[in-house]
């Protein structure tokens, strides 16, 4: 009886025609995905399809046949965030990028974030402003993952506050 090593995969590489009826199946629920997350429907589509085509290409990397929907949905998500990185500097080099938009007003941003340590503003502007999880937050802070989002609700919870407390009236005490 031979036993099987733990570093190859269980299942074979998966056909052509497995994958071929895995894209059809997953690609529109790729597609969803990339939506729900916010992703405008013409970039979630091309980046849908490339998940798919990099999927093809590695497939011989899966773990399990049965979880390649997941699998190009990771690889869908880490493109997102190429896509996002490689796009901001080049944004916040444009002419549009200078002008304000109407449901965004920077001195409400400023007047908020004047409430904050310099720490927590610096938390901030690099989750909300740019985009970093909390996943990749942690190392750069030398926390685990749950403690930034911990972090950031306790930071939201008294920003909460001290504007619930500005609205009512109430002055604040130095």
């Amino acid at each position: 009886m031979t036993t099987a090593n733990k570093n190859e995969p269980t299942d074979a590489v998966l056909t052509e025609q497995q994958y071929e009826k895995a894209y059809r199946q997953g690609y529109p629920r790729t597609v969803r995905f990339l939506l729900s997350t916010g992703v405008p429907s013409d970039l979630a589509e091309e980046l849908a399809q490339a998940a798919w085509a990099r999927g093809w290409e590695r497939r011989g990397q899966l773990k399990s046949q049965g979880a390649v929907g997941v699998w190009v949905n990771t690889i869908a998500k880490n493109l997102v965030r190429v896509d996002y990185r490689r796009r901001r500097p080049a944004e916040e080099l444009s002419e549009g990028a200078a002008v304000v938009q109407p449901d965004y007003d920077a001195s409400a941003v400023a007047e908020i974030l004047a409430h904050c340590s310099p720490v927590d503003r610096q938390l901030l502007e690099q989750h909300y402003l740019e985009g970093w999880s909390s996943k990749e937050l942690a190392p750069r802070l030398g926390i685990s993952p749950v403690s930034v989002r911990v972090r950031l609700l306790r930071i939201k919870q008294s920003l909460r506050e001290a504007l619930r407390l500005r609205v009512a009236g109430v002055p604040e005490v130095a």
